[in-house]
């Protein structure tokens, strides 16, 4: 994903700013910032509702606040030397080789970004994006995000080796046009270069959209064929169904491995059962710290956010320790 700059104030040397520039930046944005978006509605009021219905309730005020959106780039339209070279089942290789998700990190600045709330309260479902920019790290699109954060920012990314967090669940994010910021967690997957990476990208990507409908009691269903209704959706069926936007991803990146997104919703599927099946669900005013736990699947097994968990017991980075007793409420 590319970032616009037309409506964004923005320093033309800031990929050259070391990363404590960038959270001086956005720490004295949050501090000025006294919009936020208009009232809310429920978040199971917002479930039952379709594009139009969701798009009908925001303000001018809501349209013009969240009015950010990637810059598409010419790759994302344009054929690459993939496109007609024929490649085995994705899905099939991923189960074939055994391939595991990475592990969900969270990067340090994350908490320096702008928090809007959702006008659905919650999250209602997740935007499937890819950077349409073949030469780019996962890394280098992560920092270039970061220093350009007024323009657009997105949840989080996947990559065939990381999948990284780069904003709070508990707010809305800025990638796909004012009319489904609003409402959506979005993830962007880096470009690949070899089907065995772009099988283990998708397979990361996949299941982070599993985790997070998971975190917020969202069952799996596409919307790309659903008249844009449905809680994994594509930036290309928000274009078509909610406006905003004329993006296209990640469809004909997709395509160029021979995959689609009824294929990456089934490969959601296939996680979100395994999630129910090994789920060891945290319950109770405390938690004690054992081996193996981090911030993260203990907001995800409890229900309650990394953000309030740091509240909750003062915490201030994401480091914990065995034995110790953290507040859930």
């Amino acid at each position: 994903m590319k970032y616009k700059f037309g409506t964004a104030i923005i320093l033309t040397t800031s990929v050259l700013f070391s990363q404590s520039v960038g959270y001086i930046n956005a720490e004295e944005h949050q501090s000025e910032q006294t919009e936020n978006t208009s009232k809310s509605i429920s978040f199971e009021q917002a479930q039952k509702m379709n594009p139009k219905e969701l798009t009908g309730l925001l303000t001018d005020e809501d349209l013009k606040l969240h009015n950010k959106d990637a810059e598409e780039n010419s790759t994302e339209i344009e054929s690459n030397q993939h496109t007609n070279e024929a490649y085995q089942d994705v899905n099939n290789y991923i189960a074939k080789n055994n391939i595991k998700p990475s592990t969900i990190t969270q990067d340090s600045r994350m908490d320096s970004l702008p928090k809007y709330d959702y006008k659905s309260d919650k999250f209602i479902g997740v935007i499937i994006h890819e950077t349409a920019n073949p030469d780019s790290t996962i890394d280098e699109e992560i920092n270039y995000m970061y220093n350009n954060y007024e323009s657009a920012f997105v949840h989080a990314y996947a990559s065939s080796s990381k999948i990284v967090q780069t904003a709070s669940s508990d707010y809305l994010a800025w990638g796909a046009g004012a009319k489904a910021n609003p409402y959506f967690y979005q993830i962007e997957l880096a470009q690949s270069s070899t089907f065995d990476q772009f099988a283990k990208s998708v397979n990361n990507q996949a299941y982070l959209t599993a985790k997070m409908l998971h975190q917020n009691g969202l069952k799996p269903s596409l919307a790309d064929n659903n008249e844009g209704t449905g809680t994994i959706i594509s930036h290309n069926a928000i274009s078509q169904y909610y406006g905003g936007t004329d993006h296209t991803d990640p469809i004909n990146y997709f395509s160029q491995w021979g995959y689609d997104m009824d294929q990456f919703y089934s490969l959601v599927q296939k996680h979100y059962n395994d999630l129910n099946e090994t789920s060891d669900t945290i319950t109770g005013d405390t938690h004690t710290v054992v081996s193996g736990d981090t911030l993260y699947n203990i907001s995800q097994r409890s229900g309650v956010s990394v953000a309030k968990l740091k509240s909750l017991n003062n915490l201030s980075s994401n480091d914990i320790s065995v034995g110790q007793v953290l507040k859930l409420k």
